[in-house]
C-alpha cells in the first residue's frame, strides 16, 4: 500500500472516529447506529467497516484516544517543573477539567451499564494504574524536598486516585460545569494538603 493511501486511510479513520465521537456524546452509545455515524461523515454504511468490525470497535477507539487525552495532559502536569504541592494542585485540577470535556470517556466509566464490558474494565485498570504511579512520582518529590509526609507512598497514591474518583461523579452530577466546581475542588484540596503538607 502508499503511503498516499495509508495517509487518506488513517484520515478517513480519524473522520469516523471525530464523527462517532460527536454522536456518541451527543445520543450515547446505545442510541447511536453505524448508520448515524455514516450519515454524518456522508458515506455508506458499508464503508464504515472497511475500518472497523461493529460499533462497539468504534466505541473502543473513541475511549482509546480519550483516554489518551487524559494522560497526556496529566503527563505535562506530573513532569513541568513546579513545586510538589502546585504540582498536586494543578494535577487534581488538570484531571477534573479534562474528565469534564470527555463524555464518551467519563460515562464508559462511571456508566454500571459498561461494567461488563471487557475493554473498559482494562482501560479503567490501565488508567488507575497510571495515575497513581503519576500521584507517587509527584508525593516521591515532595517528601524529596521536605514538603510532604507520608509513610505508604503507593497507598497513598492510591487513596489520592480514589478519593479523585470518589469525588467526581456526585461533583459532574450536581453541575456540567467546570468553573463552578473549582471551588469545591479547592476545598477538598485543602484537606488533602493539611495531612499531606509537613509541619
Amino acid at each position: 500500500m502508499t503511503t498516499e493511501n495509508l495517509n487518506y486511510n488513517e484520515s478517513v479513520r480519524v473522520s469516523i472516529l471525530e464523527a462517532a465521537q460527536t454522536l456518541f456524546a451527543k445520543f450515547g452509545y446505545k442510541k447511536t447506529t453505524m448508520e448515524d455515524i455514516a450519515q454524518e461523515l456522508h458515506k455508506g454504511k458499508s464503508s464504515l467497516y472497511y475500518y472497523f468490525k461493529n460499533k462497539e470497535e468504534i466505541f473502543q477507539a473513541v475511549i482509546d484516544k480519550e483516554q489518551g487525552v487524559l494522560i497526556s495532559n496529566l503527563k505535562e502536569v506530573a513532569q513541568s517543573n513546579k513545586n510538589p504541592k502546585e504540582k498536586l494542585n494543578d494535577y487534581v485540577l488538570t484531571r477534573m477539567k479534562t474528565v469534564s470535556e470527555l463524555d464518551n470517556y467519563f460515562k464508559a466509566l462511571t456508566d454500571e451499564r459498561f461494567g461488563g464490558i471487557e475493554f473498559v474494565k482494562a482501560v479503567k485498570e490501565n488508567t488507575e494504574k497510571i495515575e497513581v504511579e503519576m500521584i507517587e512520582q509527584i508525593i516521591n518529590e515532595g517528601i524529596a524536598d521536605d514538603t510532604f509526609q507520608m509513610k505508604n507512598i503507593h497507598l497513598g497514591a492510591m487513596a489520592i486516585a480514589l478519593a479523585l474518583k470518589g469525588i467526581e461523579l456526585p461533583m459532574f452530577l450536581a453541575s456540567n460545569k467546570y468553573e463552578d466546581m473549582v471551588e469545591q475542588l479547592q476545598n477538598t484540596l485543602n484537606i488533602l494538603f493539611f495531612g499531606l503538607i509537613k509541619r
